[in-house]
């Protein structure tokens, strides 16, 4: 994931790290890419048991020389002292061997942190206090648009879990019967197929609401959520949601003119389709998309899942949350290992390929 900071020194990504990650990492290595003052591509991986070291450095580098950046900070986040070592070390001799400069090496631990390779008075071997959240500016831009990391991965996992199994069971039920009168809709006339998305994106409006007081998706009627989950087997409106939700990603003048008008009738242009994405308002404005996104996807049962759950991984992907876009990939390929949109943007997360962001 990508954002413009303050940066003053190691501390204060340390600080920022929870924030763009959207939970406290523990237990892992985490490859920070630099461009300047500006975070580029934020890579976690769990610390692998000894002999799978190299592999899982394997893995990282490849996306990592993607990025091309000016340097990169390695930090390791350990309970019991030592546990990050190996990891930092091959990293840091691959960095190497593939000309990317390793600015500082870094592990966490009980609240302090250390300077691997500083033996200076002003790394005392007791290592530093982490900064209070508070001491550091970066941190406060991210408190001011309402954004709290979780206490570590598994509850960020929890979003896109199943919330309610007696929500998701009406839901498995009801979808069937709306699966097949879609058939009937698509088998007949063109105007039956063109009514039945225009009822479809009268639901899909609801839920793409931005506003603060926008009913929660609990509260919608399971028909409507079984009217979701199979508009989405729909790949034509699948892609023109994605596309609009997401500009950049897909030509516009790809999605079929008629659905595209339909669309256009139905949903509230995103407020961040224009004008900088890093406006506050905006910014809040894709969280509660992404909020909602992750509750529709925590209402569903996994036979109707996969293809929401990919929609909201190509929404945080375009957004530059990796670690969500991750966790949303997980339950999709655990539920259809072919599903080949989910194999696709798994592939872009691989190799750090970002779509494009574009504006109207």
């Amino acid at each position: 994931m990508t954002t413009t900071i303050h940066l003053t020194g190691p501390a204060d990504v340390l600080a920022v790290l929870p924030y763009q990650l959207g939970f406290h990492p523990r237990d892992c290595l985490v490859a920070v890419s630099l461009h300047g003052t500006r975070m580029g591509l934020v890579q976690r991986i769990d610390l692998p048991p000894p002999e799978n070291v190299r592999d899982a450095v394997a893995a990282m580098i490849g996306p990592l020389r993607q990025d091309n950046p000016v340097g990169v900070l390695l930090i390791g986040f350990e309970e019991r002292e030592g546990e990050s070592r190996p990891m930092l070390d091959e990293m840091r001799d691959v960095c190497e061997d593939n000309d990317v400069w390793v600015n500082d090496r870094m592990v966490v631990r009980g609240g302090r942190w250390w300077d691997v390779d500083c033996h200076q008075s002003c790394c005392p071997p007791e290592g530093l206090l982490l900064p209070a959240p508070g001491e550091v500016l970066a941190v406060a831009e991210f408190v001011g648009r309402g954004i709290c990391p979780l206490p570590d991965r598994t509850a960020l996992a929890d979003r896109v879990e199943i919330s309610s199994p007696l929500l998701s069971r009406a839901v498995s039920a009801l979808a069937g019967e709306w699966m097949e009168l879609r058939r009937e809709a698509t088998d007949a006339a063109e105007a039956e197929l063109e009514e039945c998305r225009a009822n479809e994106l009268a639901v899909w409006s609801r839920v793409l609401c931005d506003e603060d007081d926008a009913m929660p998706i609990d509260d919608l009627p399971p028909q409507d959520l079984a009217i979701l989950v199979v508009s989405l087997t729909d790949v034509d409106l699948r892609d023109g949601l994605i596309a609009w939700l997401c500009p950049g990603t897909l030509p516009i003048e790809l999605i079929d003119p008629t659905l595209f008008l339909l669309m256009s009738r139905s949903l509230h242009e995103p407020v961040w389709v224009s004008g900088d994405r890093g406006d506050s308002e905006q910014v809040m404005a894709l969280q509660r998309v992404e909020h909602r996104l992750c509750e529709l996807c925590a209402a569903l049962p996994d036979e109707w899942a996969v293809s929401a759950l990919t929609m909201l991984a190509s929404f945080t992907w375009w957004r530059g949350d990796g670690a969500l876009t991750r966790i949303a990939l997980d339950r999709a390929l655990r539920v259809d290992p072919h599903y080949r949109l989910a194999q696709l943007l798994e592939r872009m997360v691989d190799l750090a390929i970002r779509p494009e962001r574009e504006t109207a």
